[in-house]
């Protein structure tokens, strides 16, 4: 009998080619890249589990019919790496249901994370729009441009922040592995508490440093504010992966960093030929973010001071 994964690479490359779909066009749709695509098709390895379920969803009935499947098992949001192990995943399933259990009332549920409903079609913002959200955000909190905002101080109605070295809800192995071995897999955890997603707690890795604590907590913030797809997490051939949107991942990143780091502020740092450390400093994030911030903002040959001229 051929394996889960040859199926499922035969039943991808049957519905692509009946759609009349390059690999390329395929990539864009499911979010799996081209040269994961390519190579899976060829024979070369295997789909990691992310994949398999993002090429699972893809195929919907036609999954069924190849007697393909994965089971659902929550839809959270979800600040890890790309490719964070099973074990991970796994962990971290297990603490969001722990915390939703002990936050529930009245609410009697079977299981905790299964009753959130989370589809609904990415819905994309340019540049202009995430700037301008933003500066009004920063406005409403009284913070002018060249003032440093702490979003570990923010207080937001419906959102509880649980730090993992602070909590007790989760059980002692649990939270050692989230401490040590799978540290460097993820940053946060954003859990609905209810399926209006009005209430909302979020997991936060205290074992990173406070710059990264801060822009990660922004970026769930930023996710919970403007209602963002969950990130399903699935279960398939016993071991765990999940599903993410590029696009909110996106939007939800630069608005934090926008939110850290005013524009105006930004751009008179580089006038003033200050350093990315400099600035890092005075509004409390990472040199990185700050890099990363004027390349969004097409500044970058003007901070490295590239000349460009038009030869004789």
């Amino acid at each position: 009998m051929k394996s889960f994964e040859t199926r499922l690479v035969e039943a991808v490359r049957r519905k692509r080619e009946a759609n009349g779909l390059s690999i390329r066009a395929l990539s864009a749709v499911v979010g799996v890249s081209f040269s994961t695509l390519a190579r899976i098709e060829r024979g070369e390895g295997e789909p990691d589990n992310n994949s398999k379920i993002r090429l699972l969803e893809w195929l919907g009935s036609d999954a069924e019919e190849a007697d393909l499947s994965f089971d659902n098992v929550a839809l959270v949001h979800f600040r890890a790496g790309k490719n964070a192990r099973s074990q991970t995943v796994q962990a971290l399933l297990s603490a969001a249901a722990c915390i939703k259990r002990s936050r529930l009332v009245s609410e009697a549920v079977d299981d905790p994370l299964s009753s959130i409903s989370g589809d609904h079609q990415p819905i994309s913002v340019s540049k202009e729009e995430l700037e301008r959200t933003a500066e009004q955000f920063r406005k409403e909190l009284g913070l002018s441009d060249n003032q440093a905002l702490d979003p570990l101080r923010l207080d937001i109605d419906g959102v509880e922040v649980i730090r993992l070295q602070e909590t007790d809800c989760i059980d002692s192995a649990t939270s050692k592995r989230l401490r040590t071995h799978s540290c460097d897999e993820w940053s946060a955890m954003s859990v609905p508490l209810d399926e209006r997603q009005s209430e909302w707690a979020v997991l936060l890795n205290d074992c990173h440093t406070i710059e990264r604590q801060r822009v990660t907590l922004l970026e769930e913030i930023w996710h919970i504010l403007l209602g963002h797809k969950l990130v399903k997490i699935a279960k398939v051939a016993d071991a765990y992966g999940r599903t993410y949107d590029t696009t909110e991942e996106h939007d939800a990143y630069y608005l934090a960093s926008a939110t850290l780091l005013p524009r105006k502020a930004v751009l008179k740092a580089i006038e003033k030929r200050e350093s990315s450390a400099i600035v890092a400093e005075r509004f409390g994030t990472s040199p990185e973010l700050v890099e990363y911030r004027i390349k969004r903002l097409g500044a970058w040959r003007d901070y490295v001071g590239k000349r460009v001229t038009l030869a004789d």
